[in-house]
């Protein structure tokens, strides 16, 4: 079976014949178009028939959302006519639906991915997994209230980019020997006319849900250099810009090219410019190898954010030879008063020197913290401590009193 076909693949069974059995791998689920399928358990050596399903049902549903051992047993009850459904389909029409409704879909399967497994292995009903259903309903319910102000939140959002609402600020990025800027990142913000300020993760979170994340991310992006070019103009032509960016962007084929164009058209080289990805994005599949080799041919250097909060692998960071590492402020938050904080943040040092990668400890709010920091050989640093971000105009003002 080709698990991209467009069509759905049919199987034929005979009565008694089984289809799947309790613990064996869900790959896929079932629709009965002829003929009725029974569903079964086996508990103490008696078996215990669950349900008997009818044509137009569909079972073992939860390998759409969650590959893990099927729940229960099933068996053809009559000669039966079943159609098989994959992820691969699933996904496929969820990104070419309508976003409304991909949102509320997305939202949906997530739900259940994380409900999943507090259901599985329970052999009847009980008072507790009552209770479990009732409270995962609500939290579905939630889920779908939150889904719904998303979309209140994208239109928004599309107004918002047609009026210049967003803006960006500014973080400096220092080097840990002497505090002289390197350079800065680059951070969006949003005040919203009428929700006042929103959460930058919670807008973004939207925006990689559509496609408004391109936009937005261009947008970014574009003003960055812009500013970038200003800076270098009037103080120093080494200064670097980093910028975050997006699995939807890594997927995108006209990414890079377009970026070496802004690059190009403000007078700017790659190698002033830093691309921030999260280890979920960076480590996803084989997908990210190609897009981060063009990245670093073209000149541009790759930085790792939130370093050892993900999905970490040796092999990745070998193969992929990532220029710099961020080492999550949660890890910096303890040093000074947790031993643990200490070790984690030397052995993420001693680590990334070893592989020829750089190191920015993000959130430095202490003299202590960043005292320790220095200690440990730690190249970069970043947080309130240094400064705030700041809008354009303050970051001018921070430039002309550092390199005058």
């Amino acid at each position: 079976m080709n698990p991209s076909n467009a069509q759905l693949t049919a199987r034929h069974y005979r009565a008694g014949d089984p289809i799947f059995s309790e613990g064996d791998q869900g790959n896929f689920a079932y629709i009965v178009e002829e003929g009725q399928v029974e569903i079964w358990t086996e508990l103490h050596g008696d078996r215990r028939v669950l349900n008997v399903l009818p044509p137009g049902s569909l079972f073992g549903e939860l390998a759409l959302v969650d590959a893990k051992p099927r729940s229960a047993s099933a068996s053809a009850l009559t000669d039966c006519i079943l159609s098989l459904v994959t992820p691969d389909q699933v996904n496929q029409r969820i990104d070419t639906a309508d976003p409304i409704l991909r949102l509320l879909l997305l939202v949906v399967i997530g739900h259940f991915r994380s409900e999943s497994n507090n259901f599985r292995g329970t052999s009847e009903p009980t008072l507790a997994l009552d209770a479990a259903l009732t409270k995962a309903k609500l939290s579905l319910k939630e889920r779908i209230t939150d889904a719904v102000d998303m979309i209140r939140l994208e239109g928004e959002m599309k107004e918002a980019i047609a009026k210049e609402q967003f803006h960006l600020v500014y973080q400096p990025i220092v080097f840990m020997d002497d505090l002289r800027i390197e350079g800065f990142e680059a951070l969006i913000r949003w005040q919203s006319p009428k929700r006042g300020f929103v959460r930058p993760d919670r807008f973004i979170q939207v925006a990689e849900a559509t496609d408004l994340i391109i936009p937005i991310g261009q947008w970014v992006i574009e003003q960055g250099l812009k500013d970038l070019k200003t800076l270098q103009t009037k103080f120093n032509p080494d200064l670097l810009m980093s910028f975050n960016i997006v699995g939807r962007q890594t997927n995108s084929e006209d990414f890079i090219p377009w970026l070496l164009e802004k690059v190009d058209h403000y007078g700017l080289t790659p190698d002033k410019v830093k691309l921030e990805i999260i280890e979920r994005t960076l480590f996803s599949g084989e997908s990210s190898a190609p897009w981060i080799e063009n990245c670093r041919s073209q000149g541009f250097a790759l930085v790792l954010d939130d370093f050892g909060t993900g999905y970490s692998s040796l092999q990745y960071l070998n193969e992929y030879k990532i220029d710099r590492v961020k080492i999550d402020k949660s890890f910096v938050d303890g040093l000074g008063t947790n031993q643990n904080s200490e070790s984690i943040c030397s052995a993420i040092l001693q680590l990334s020197h070893a592989l020829g990668m750089t190191v920015v400890a993000e959130g430095i709010e202490t003299q202590a913290q960043l005292e320790i920091l220095q200690s440990l050989g730690c190249d970069y640093g970043q947080g309130y401590l240094f400064s705030r971000p700041l809008p354009f105009g303050q970051v001018m003002a921070l430039a002309q009193d550092t390199f005058r």
